[in-house]
């Protein structure tokens, strides 16, 4: 790191002494922050040798302890009570019964008489699961025609034939393994448990066989499902896919266009604005977008309207983590300026539009303050300006009021691809990569819109429900 010069003579005058020492902090800071960056990659080699050690790793947070009122603890459930977020509430109104059954009742009483007068009726719902084997054996015959001889065999049912194993069966394994995330050594026990010979190989084939029968359901929700959505969202994380062959791991990347009622997963080799255009289509270009501020979603993405995160741009502010006390203070002033204008800017659109056009005046007038602000912290300052070159993609909602100002939803989104790929690891083939994004993308949808999850999959696999169910519900 060069350090700045400083001319011995303008440190006689006060001005230049305050100079030099401004200069002198900044240096300083962005030699901390230099060390603080070698501090976290040592501590990512150290992690990445004790992985090829085979070591456990790190625990990443502390235990959790509940807050302490009047000296004693109290639980996190008491804590969601207090602050109105969480209340229990009966839910026997709401359960769908399956059967009655009627409670033994006394006979006759101790006095021995057996007439008696009913003043009221009682009810108790018992909730209950029956998960039980159901291994059919079918019976047929070869028939020979008396009178010419032609034969003629016993005709399996036309969903079964070719199979081994029930469509419920398969239906079931897709559930459980992407709705639940059961894994897949952990379903092979459960069936074996119950009495099924089935083999780990024959799992996974029944699961990649019911990717092959989502085609058109995913299709519809890359066509359909695009064109009739107001505002498309988009977010990526890693994965891996380990070669049978090799042995070898694949880098690669998950990507997901949502919104509020759809979820559309891609597995690709890169991520990138030509991939992201390619996963838009040419009618999911000319729909708002939000995304982060990530290269992929630069210029070279051919969106017409775009918002960037409001979350992901503060966290940059937060991540300066200065060393000395007044860039401290200047950080925390900045960060309270931020989270004034956030407060703005998330309720512009519940505001009636009489009011909204005096409110994007307010919002408009702020951003110009604080971005053109010449704090004296150069990482600060360097910040404010990089944020300034963003304002058109970052108060794009002043225009289209419907834009959220973050990306929240693909963060929702992308999460339980992330606890399957924690417990499971990475997939196996290309095929595997295609089942994986297909499930995962009609099962959030299901959820998104209410569907019943396991009921559209089954219907979905077996072909008894047509795939525009998944698009029915968007306008």
């Amino acid at each position: 790191m060069k350090l700045p010069e400083i001319d011995i003579k303008e440190i006689a005058t006060l001005e230049g002494a305050k100079a030099a020492i401004r200069a002198l902090l900044n240096s300083l800071e962005t030699f901390v922050e230099m060390c603080n960056r070698q501090v976290k990659e040592i501590e990512q080699l150290r992690e990445e040798i004790n992985r090829l050690k085979g070591q456990p790793k790190k625990p990443q947070f502390d235990s959790v302890k509940g807050k302490q009122k009047g000296g004693r603890s109290i639980s996190v459930t008491e804590l969601l009570k207090e602050k109105g977020f969480w209340s229990k509430s009966s839910k026997k109104g709401k359960i769908e019964i399956d059967r009655e059954e009627s409670m033994e009742e006394v006979q006759a009483c101790s006095c021995g008489c057996s007439d008696f007068l009913t003043l009221r009726t009682k009810t108790k719902v018992v909730q209950g699961i029956s998960l039980k084997r159901d291994t059919v054996l079918y019976r047929g015959k070869v028939k020979e025609c008396k009178n010419c001889g032609k034969r003629y065999k016993s005709r399996m049912p036309k969903e079964l034939q070719g199979r081994s194993f029930s469509l419920e069966l398969s239906t079931f394994l897709s559930f459980w393994k992407y709705c639940c995330r059961v894994t897949q050594p952990l379903l092979l026990r459960t069936l074996t448990g119950a009495g099924i010979q089935i083999s780990s190989g024959q799992v996974n084939n029944l699961i990649i066989e019911n990717g092959k029968k989502l085609k058109d359901a995913d299709h519809e929700l890359r066509t359909t499902g695009i064109a009739k959505s107001k505002l498309l969202q988009s977010d990526a994380s890693g994965a891996k896919r380990k070669d049978k062959k090799s042995g070898k791991i694949i880098n690669q990347y998950i990507q997901v266009i949502s919104n509020k009622l759809i979820s559309i997963f891609t597995i690709t080799k890169y991520y990138n604005a030509k991939t992201l255009n390619r996963l838009l289509t040419k009618k999911g270009r000319e729909k708002p977008f939000v995304s982060d501020d990530g290269s992929p979603n630069g210029e070279s993405l051919l969106v017409k309207i775009k918002q960037l995160c409001w979350v992901h741009e503060i966290r940059h502010y937060q991540k300066l983590f200065p060393f000395f006390n007044n860039h401290q203070e200047l950080q925390k002033k900045i960060l309270l300026q931020w989270q004034k204008f956030y407060h703005l800017a998330k309720h512009y659109a519940e505001a009636p539009p009489e009011k909204q056009q005096k409110q994007r005046k307010q919002i408009k007038n702020l951003f110009d303050t604080i971005t053109s602000q010449a704090t004296g912290y150069d990482l600060l300052d360097k910040q404010l300006k990089l944020t300034k070159k963003k304002k058109t993609r970052l108060l794009a909602f002043l225009d289209y009021p419907e834009l959220p100002i973050h990306n929240n939803q693909c963060e929702s989104d992308i999460r339980p691809f992330v606890i399957i790929r924690k417990i499971s690891g990475g997939t196996k083939s290309h095929r595997g990569d295609k089942s994986l994004a297909r499930h995962l993308s009609v099962i959030q949808t299901c959820q998104k819109q209410g569907l019943d999850v396991y009921q559209t999959l089954h219907g979905l696999i077996t072909g008894t429900l047509p795939p525009a169910i998944l698009t029915a519900n968007i306008s």
